[in-house]
This record gives structure tokens, sequence and C-alpha cells, in this order.
């Protein structure tokens, strides 16, 4: 699931002919981060960037998406200072149910790696942790006057997950789930280009790790501004 597919496009009044359509968009987020393993972790801020691009016809769409940090967030602590980033890319196929709801589905991959000197997380001093899989969702959206419109989304995620950590050499495959929720804020500037604001959150639970004791669990925030246009 990705932060940034969790959109419904179908009811943005742009695609109600049986006509192929296109709308490229970038975005920037704010990401609040919560990463925890046993009694360590990391509690702290990402800024991202993103780009997607959304092909429909009538009432079917197909969704790509990518967003990745522009810099590496920082967790300082007594015995030094850990260093994060995230990336996730996302594919999913919809189709609107009727005026008001629709169904997708899709693929996702999403990493969060970080280096810190073992002693200030308690994970190692350099980690990567990779999740991909499928999801399914649900979502809905309404028209608020002419130029806006009001959406809400919830998926559903099951995926492999793959753990390296570098200083002890634990590697570990495992299984993870997830669930994505968001609102989203979306005004026509024109026609054609608009600009929205959206609320995301994502929840992962990674566990069932071959040679690893522990489980995982990562909680991301995102506050997003973005623009499109349709083509």
């Amino acid at each position: 699931m990705k932060p940034y597919f969790l959109t419904v496009l179908l009811f943005c009044g742009v695609a109600q002919a049986s006509e192929l359509s296109l709308t490229p968009n970038v975005f920037a987020s704010y990401r609040y981060f919560e990463y925890s393993v046993g009694r360590g972790g990391i509690d702290n801020n990402l800024y991202s960037l993103g780009v997607g691009l959304t092909a429909t016809y009538g009432r079917l769409y197909v969704d790509l998406s990518a967003e990745k940090n522009t810099t590496s967030g920082k967790e300082p602590s007594p015995t030094g200072t850990a260093y994060f980033e995230r990336q996730d890319a996302a594919v999913s196929v919809g189709y609107g149910m009727n005026e008001s709801i629709s169904l997708f589905a899709g693929y996702k991959y999403g990493e969060t790696r970080i280096v810190a000197p073992p002693t200030a997380i308690a994970i190692g001093s350099e980690v990567s942790l990779e999740g991909r899989g499928f999801y399914v969702g649900a979502g809905g959206g309404w028209a608020i006057a002419d130029n806006h419109l009001l959406s809400f989304s919830a998926a559903y995620a099951h995926l492999r997950a793959q753990y390296d950590e570098s200083q002890q050499i634990r590697h570990g495959r495992g299984d993870a789930s997830g669930t994505s929720l968001g609102i989203r804020w979306k005004t026509h500037i024109t026609p054609r280009l608009s600009y929205d604001l959206s609320l995301i959150r994502h929840d992962y639970y990674y566990k069932n790790f071959e040679d690893l004791d522990f489980n995982i669990s990562e909680q991301i925030l995102s506050i997003r501004t973005g623009v499109s246009y349709q083509w």
C-alpha cells in the first residue's frame, strides 16, 4: 500500500467518458516515522518527495507511484546518532463500483535503512528491512461544490519481509502485515490542474523471521501535499 495510491481518482469528474486519461502528479511529504525492535528503536521525522502516474479508462484505473526521503532522518542518543531512510513504490489497479465507492488491489515495495552505533538503538550498526507483497483496499469520495473532492481509503497488505544486519551478520526472512488509512482533500484550480492535501497512516508488523528471535513494528504518519495535471 503506498502512501501515495490511496486515491479515489474516479470521483474527480475527469474520467466520466470511456476514453483513456493520464494524470501525472508530484508530491512532498512530512513523515513521522517510528521503528521499534526489542527495547530500541527510532522515533523521528522524515521529509520525502514522490511522483506518480494514474491512467483511467471509464471506471477502471491503474496507478503507479514512488516516494523517497530527500535527506536522511536523524535520531540522536547519548551513545551516538542513528541515521535512517525510507523509500516506497507501488502499483495498483482499481475499479469504480458506483459513483461513490471503488475497490483496488496491487503490489508494493518498501525499504527502511538504518545506520547507527550498535548501542544507540540496540539493532546493530547497519540494518536493512524490506517488505514486498500484495494488498487490497477500498475507498470512497464525495464532491464538495464544483471544484472540491473529499475522499478516504483503507487497505490491508500481506508482505514477505527481509531483514539484514551488517555488524552481527544476522539475516532472516519473515512475514509482515500492514494497514493503511488515508483521507484526502482535492481542489481543482482549472478543469485539468489540481492540488491536494492528504493525511495517511501506515502500520506494519514484521514477525516469524527465520533465525531471528525478535519482531519489528513500523508506523508512518504522513502529511502530504501535491499537484496533478490530467491529460
